[in-house]
């Protein structure tokens, strides 16, 4: 199980729950593990007298809120509970577990009606039983909301119809937290993405967004005139010259890494050159640039094809010599004399 709670002691007598991000990964409805767990989390604090909630949180499963709102209430310490950004949802539920609960001035609390994601087929009976549990899930909400904030159902009712989103003051103004916090927070809304405090919320469950967050910047928005402004350089850059005006830094540094290339690549044609034609060496430098590993592929097939034309250049000049023909003919139509001379002198020289 992987737990979205964190308990820990801070002194002898004080602990801190920590909840930030989801408030549970699957429903706590018909779940009885996991709450068990997170009663002996608690229990296993021992004999405390203040315990810190701190909730950084835009809600998530209703049935695990309420479950936490009951434990959290039924505990003995004095609670305070600490917006460290936001309380949205389902996360609205366990603050008000809160004897004391603190807000920074730009922190948010949201409430809403409770939802259900439908998956599958469903009949009107069926439709009905689910709109009739979800009444039920909104009352224990308010009964919550109340005993905090001392309003009439009818008002908060009202509220949680219309997605009502507070900031720290207003959350504060309405009942819904105690005093504020010195500390602020940074949000930025980024579509769908609330950010505070460097953790991320997905607000796409919700039907409205906070409006009085700083919205992220959309790309054809940043620098407007800046743009307009680089728009115009394109257009006025038709030569290098140009180039060299507007961004000379960079045409330098492009000009100096070309030189160091090119200087890199002539040493390495210099140290395969001792055995290569000189006239392709000098080719591969200046008239057809290349570099030391295509000058040695060129110089492999140059090569190549010179021991071809000096074979078939050999092969050409026996057959126009008619060598070839003499010598056959010698052996066949003369071989008898030749072989009669040679004895014939032979004798000669011996004095017969």
């Amino acid at each position: 199980m992987n737990k979205f709670w964190q308990f820990k002691n801070t002194s002898e007598d004080t602990a801190e729950l920590i909840l930030y991000g989801p408030i549970a990964d699957s429903t706590w409805w018909g779940d009885e593990v996991t709450p068990k767990n997170f009663a002996e989390d608690l229990k296993n604090l021992g004999d405390i007298k203040n315990l810190v909630i701190r909730i950084n949180s835009v809600g998530g499963d209703v049935f695990a809120a309420n479950a936490i709102y009951t434990l959290l209430k039924d505990h003995k310490a004095n609670k305070t509970v600490k917006i460290d950004g936001i309380a949205a949802s389902a996360a609205t539920i366990i603050a008000m577990a809160g004897d004391t609960i603190e807000i920074p001035a730009n922190g948010m609390m949201m409430i809403h009606n409770p939802m259900v994601v439908l998956l599958g087929a469903y009949n009107a009976e069926e439709l009905n039983r689910m709109q009739d549990t979800l009444d039920s899930i909104k009352k224990t909400i308010i009964a919550a909301y109340k005993n905090k904030t001392g309003k009439s159902e009818e008002e908060l009712s009202k509220l949680m119809d219309e997605e009502t989103w507070m900031t720290g003051e207003e959350a504060v103004k309405e009942g819904f937290a105690d005093k504020l916090m010195f500390e602020n927070v940074n949000a930025v809304l980024n579509g769908n993405k609330l950010y505070i405090n460097n953790i991320g919320h997905d607000l796409t469950a919700f039907r409205k967004k906070p409006n009085f967050v700083q919205q992220a910047p959309k790309p054809d928005n940043i620098n407007t005139n800046q743009n307009q402004k680089e728009d115009k350089v394109k257009m006025e850059i038709k030569t290098v010259a140009d180039l060299e005006q507007h961004f000379k830094n960079l045409v330098e540094e492009i000009r100096n890494k070309a030189k160091e290339e090119e200087r890199e690549r002539i040493k390495a044609i210099d140290e395969i050159a001792k055995n290569i034609d000189p006239e392709l060496v000098m080719k591969a430098k200046y008239v057809e640039p290349m570099n030391a590993e295509k000058l040695a592929f060129e110089a492999i097939k140059n090569d190549a094809a010179k021991g071809s034309n000096y074979l078939n250049d050999l092969e050409k000049d026996i057959k126009d010599s008619n060598v070839l023909e003499v010598e056959a003919k010698v052996v066949k139509d003369n071989s008898q004399d030749i072989v009669n001379k040679i004895v014939e002198g032979a004798n000669k020289r011996r004095g017969k």
